[in-house]
Parts: C-alpha cells; structure tokens; sequence
C-alpha cells in the first residue's frame, strides 16, 4: 500500500507568486512512514516531484527521486523487474548525510519496500483531487491554475 498524507488542515499559503505553500505531508508504503508522522514541508513541491518521478519511470528511466524541502530527506523511486502483470516500483525513503571526501553523496536508508506503481500514481491523483478540492472551498484561489496544471497523470 502506498499513501501520500497531506494534512490540508494545517495548509498555509505563504505566497502565489512564486507559489510557496507549507504544510504537514509524509508519505506512507508497507506499513512506513516518510520522514515522520509530524512532517511539514512544502506539499505542492513534494506532490510535483512526485508527478514527475511517476512520469520518468513510466518514459522508462531506471531512477527518479522525490524530493522534501525542509530537510535532509529525498525517496528514490526505482523500477523494478516485474515478471507479474502488474509494474512495480521500489520505494526507498533516504536521508543524506553528506559526503565522502572523494565527493561521493551519502545517504542513510530510513524506509525501503517494493509497491505496485499504479497504486503510487493513484495515491497522486488522489491527493491532487484533494488538494483542488481544499483550495476551490478554503485555499487561495489562485492556486487552481497551477494544480490543475500538475494533475496530469
């Protein structure tokens, strides 16, 4: 099971142009929670990162990363072999500790697990319908052009 939890109770539009908009959002699969359950970033960034990891590994692309703003933390989306009917996708959440000398990145794997990518791409599509629908009664407005833009899978 793969879940994408925005909080859009604590949503705040700080500004619309550039759009910036902070919040609780984590992400959820096989029983993990990424980066933690009180997680709060910039859900818009973390919610296009995402759409457009989908869409690298759907083209074909081994690797795509997720990105989280406020932190150390990224999630790797990996394809996988699938001899099934169904494509699957390796989800590893990850924490960047640095690097080498020799400029090698690190990271620290916090959270890891195989999930049918078709339930990634729904999980996004439903939070894409819920964030419109937040910011159609309380959000700003002005918002809906840029999600409606980003609710393309």
């Amino acid at each position: 099971m793969f879940e994408i939890e925005i909080d859009v109770d604590s949503l705040k539009v700080d500004s619309v142009d550039p759009v910036f908009v902070a919040g609780g959002v984590r992400l959820e699969w096989n029983g993990q929670v990424f980066p933690h359950r009180a997680w709060t970033d910039a859900p818009l960034s973390v919610i296009g990162s995402l759409g457009a990891a989908i869409e690298h590994i759907r083209a074909g692309r081994a690797e795509a990363d997720v990105y989280f703003f406020e932190g150390p933390y990224f999630v790797k989306l990996s394809a996988t072999d699938s001899s099934g009917e169904e494509d699957m996708v390796r989800v590893t959440g990850l924490r960047d500790i640095g690097s080498e000398e020799d400029g090698e990145d690190l990271a620290e794997i916090v959270a890891d697990g195989v999930v049918p990518l078709r339930e990634v791409e729904e999980a996004h599509r439903r939070t894409m319908s819920r964030l419109i629908t937040w910011c159609e009664k309380s959000g700003d407005p002005e918002l809906l052009p840029l999600l409606r833009r980003m609710n393309r899978l």
